[in-house]
């Protein structure tokens, strides 16, 4: 393995408990914007938190 490989892999190694924790940490309303700003449908979005397109839509209004 390279120097550079190997940095790779630390680096990502390091960053992943980091990465995790800001998932699990991130509202449903956070998240629903984000999907939203990626381009999902509010009926998408309720699927995929369990939740009405009316709370969704609640969720992304400001």
């Amino acid at each position: 393995m390279s120097l550079t490989c190997i940095t790779a892999w630390a680096l990502a190694l390091l960053l992943l408990p980091i990465l995790f924790l800001a998932w699990a940490t991130e509202s449903r309303k956070q998240r629903a914007r984000r999907w939203r700003r990626a381009g999902w449908t509010q009926q998408r979005i309720a699927d995929r938190l369990g939740c009405s397109r009316t709370t969704v839509r609640r969720l992304l209004a400001v």
